[in-house]
């Protein structure tokens, strides 16, 4: 359930900041302003978060998210649906490192699946071993002529 709302909080978690923050608004209109340039970027973030998430090959194959990754989004999607709510500075500065924290996290728990990932495809190439003096009696088998490469082994 949690894979399937990070599509929707894409649209909906900017259009809510954008109608509750302007309901609140007052005074100038540079407030608005600021807001409509803030939305885009939001919306930027969450589909950067949301790439970070489906580069996992873990999330894509099962469509579920780790208990880090519901944690960390439940955390910045609250606190974006309280900037909507609350317009003080200190919410926004809440959301800011809250949206930061996630993003680095996402940034860890990649990286983290890959290294596993290469460490076992490596680990597999280092189980395979090769037997030298089968090796030797295949090449003195082969003539010189045939192009074959040989294992520079003179006798």
């Amino acid at each position: 359930m949690f894979f399937y709302l990070q599509f929707w909080a894409i649209a909906v978690l900017p259009l809510w900041l954008l109608i509750g923050r302007g309901i609140q608004l007052a005074g100038p209109g540079w407030g608005l302003v600021a807001l409509l340039i803030a939305t885009p970027i939001l919306s930027l973030t969450l589909l950067v978060i949301l790439g970070l998430t489906m580069a996992r090959k873990s999330v894509r194959r099962s469509r579920m998210l780790s208990k880090t990754d519901v944690l960390a989004l439940s955390a910045w999607y609250l606190s974006l649906i309280f900037l909507g709510l609350v317009a003080q500075p200190v919410t926004i500065i809440i959301a800011v490192v809250v949206g930061l924290a996630v993003f680095w996290t996402m940034v860890w728990q990649l990286l983290t699946e890959t290294r596993d990932r290469i460490s076992l495809t490596l680990g597999r190439f280092d189980s395979i071993r090769v037997d030298a003096e089968a090796v030797q009696v295949v090449d003195r088998a082969l003539p010189a002529s045939t192009g074959a490469p040989q294992s520079g082994v003179t006798e």
